[in-house]
């Protein structure tokens, strides 16, 4: 059954707005019950910015619950060459664990050496002993010169001390001897390396 305008019924538009609160309104027409509200747009949602600070909007419309927001693409960040590395100064690339070695303040190799001269642990060199108080220490990659710092924390008695000696850039010796009668002695010591690798 088809129905029709009732004398003195007046029918408006729907004109129902989205809020954060409810309000009992004051128009005084009616709505047909085949009337469309809109509640949706075909606005594009707004593509997300790296930085974008959050804010509560104004567009009058929901969202769908399907909605694709756009994404920003990937800032251009590169990872840093080894000269990079090595130069220390760029703050617009990253450092990624395949060339963090490169960096100057950060050690090339070291190692825990027991006084066989076996290693307890290493990385990026390797141990050895050649004579009562004499080890080998072998670089994994050789340095750009002989002048790299090489470093040795003693773990015996405190009458004991060593030096390095026969340097080389792939290679030094640790030598343990007794600080009072300047005697060779076996040692367990740690070493480390700093420098620019070739």
């Amino acid at each position: 059954m088809a129905f029709t305008k009732t004398a003195g019924v007046n029918y408006g538009t729907p004109a129902i707005v989205l809020s954060t609160t409810a309000a009992s309104g004051t128009n005084q027409q009616a709505i047909r019950t085949d009337g469309q509200i809109i509640a949706f747009s075909t606005d594009v949602p707004e593509t997300i910015a790296y930085g974008q600070s959050a804010a509560t909007g104004t567009d009058p419309f929901a969202s769908r619950l399907d909605h694709d927001h756009g994404m920003a693409a990937a800032d251009n960040v590169s990872a840093a060459s080894e000269a990079e590395m090595v130069a220390a100064t760029s703050i617009t690339v990253f450092a990624s664990p395949g060339r963090t070695q490169y960096h100057p303040g950060v050690a090339k190799g070291w190692a825990n050496v027991a006084s066989d001269g076996s290693s307890y642990e290493t990385y990026s060199m390797s141990t050895g002993k050649d004579a009562t108080g004499i080890y080998a220490i072998t670089n994994d990659e050789s340095f750009s010169n002989i002048t790299y710092a090489r470093l040795v924390s003693m773990q015996e008695a405190v009458s004991y001390t060593s030096t390095t000696s026969d340097v080389s850039v792939g290679s030094y010796k640790v030598r343990g001897f007794n600080a009072s009668t300047g005697a060779a002695v076996n040692i367990d010591f740690c070493t480390s390396t700093f420098g620019e690798q070739a």
